[in-house]
């Protein structure tokens, strides 16, 4: 299953709209099949591994349910029944609505079945997929290059720049994952970034969107975002933000990384709309009562009513620290799943194999 999910995460930067789904095929321990989804509309990883194989009476071992439904492709658990495979060994049940029935389907025809196996890897791989289908709203991730004191600029506004290079070129990555880029107007009229993604990873179908909470209408007219071609959604009305989440997700956007300023930050936090958060922190200070920080307002009177986060890993990039966060008590998109369920009661389950050794014939993994 290691193995599945390393090959599910190959489609990182290709997938979107659809969750990233790695496969393997395996006979009495070799490794006969593989495959993982390369772009949505294109073969699920099921029909990539089977392809070339003779399936009959192997196991096969998939990062999520395969599908008993006819979207942009066929249904995979056909092709895994027609292809005579024995046992199928699931991460986790598809938490999408019409994708959703597949292991019903395998057991129906007599497969046997084993699901939840590595499943909060499973979960964590895809999590943004997870969020967005199960809430039909986008998955947020807030991302911030602070100082040690966690100012964003400094009292005269100066950020460029805050963090190192190695934070920088870390931060572009996480555009490359996601649907969408959200910024509010302050932050276009102070710096006109492009807020496009520039290391040129991402093929999916979902496209890259920059959204601009202006309420105050303070974007100049020909600002970059506005005037060089690409995608731009520009709100100079008070959304709300549930309503703006909800019209993203209407247009297709399942995924939304919020770079600031300090007051779309600030709002994100305390309104608790946000999944996830990787705050970039070098070592410097700057101080200053009006810098802004990256969270601001009036500020809370009582410790018991403050906004408490998760520290899920923390990293040295350059010179600084990357943490990443969640919220303190919220969804993580993981979870659940630690025992492995079984499609037929036996002594000892049987378990995934470990180690797969490929046979002269079995294709190589991608570089």
């Amino acid at each position: 299953m290691r193995h599945a999910l390393d090959l599910a995460a190959r489609g990182r930067y290709s997938v979107s709209p659809n969750p990233m789904v790695g496969c393997v095929i395996a006979r009495d321990g070799y490794l006969i099949g593989e495959g993982w989804h390369h772009r949505a509309g294109e073969p699920h990883a099921e029909i990539e591994a089977l392809r070339g194989c003779d399936a009959r009476g192997a196991t096969m071992i998939v990062t999520l349910e395969p599908c008993a439904h006819h979207g942009r492709t066929p249904p995979c658990v056909d092709a895994i029944i027609d292809a005579g495979v024995a046992r199928v060994v699931v991460a986790m049940r598809d938490p999408h609505d019409a994708a959703r029935g597949g292991i019903e389907k395998l057991r129906a025809a007599g497969i046997d079945v084993t699901t939840g196996v590595l499943e909060t890897e499973a979960r964590r791989l895809n999590e943004t997929f997870i969020h967005a289908v199960t809430h039909r709203r986008p998955f947020v991730l807030l991302k911030a290059g602070m100082t040690l004191d966690g100012k964003l600029a400094t009292v005269t506004g100066q950020s460029q720049w805050i963090t190192s290079e190695a934070s920088r070129e870390k931060s572009l990555a996480l555009r490359e994952e996601l649907d969408a880029i959200l910024v509010g107007g302050g932050t276009v009229r102070a710096d006109n970034p492009r807020l496009t993604r520039r290391l040129g990873w991402n093929t999916s179908a979902a496209g890259w969107t920059r959204v601009i909470l202006d309420r105050s209408s303070v974007v100049p007219p020909d600002a970059s975002v506005l005037t060089d071609g690409g995608s731009t959604i520009h709100i100079t009305r008070d959304a709300d933000l549930d309503e703006l989440l909800a019209g993203l997700y209407g247009q297709g956007i399942h995924s939304v990384i919020v770079e600031g300023g300090s007051n779309v930050l600030s709002e994100f936090i305390s309104r608790g709309r946000w999944q996830k958060m990787i705050l970039f922190v070098a070592p410097m200070v700057v101080g200053g009562a009006t810098a802004p920080s990256i969270f601001s307002g009036d500020g809370i009177a009582k410790l018991t009513d403050a906004p408490r986060f998760r520290f899920d890993r923390v990293e040295t990039v350059g010179e600084d620290l990357m943490i990443t966060l969640y919220p303190g008590g919220g969804e993580l998109g993981v979870g659940g799943g630690s025992e492995a369920e079984t499609s037929a009661p036996s002594s000892a389950a049987p378990s995934t194999p470990s180690t797969l050794s490929p046979t002269p014939h079995a294709p190589k993994p991608t570089p």
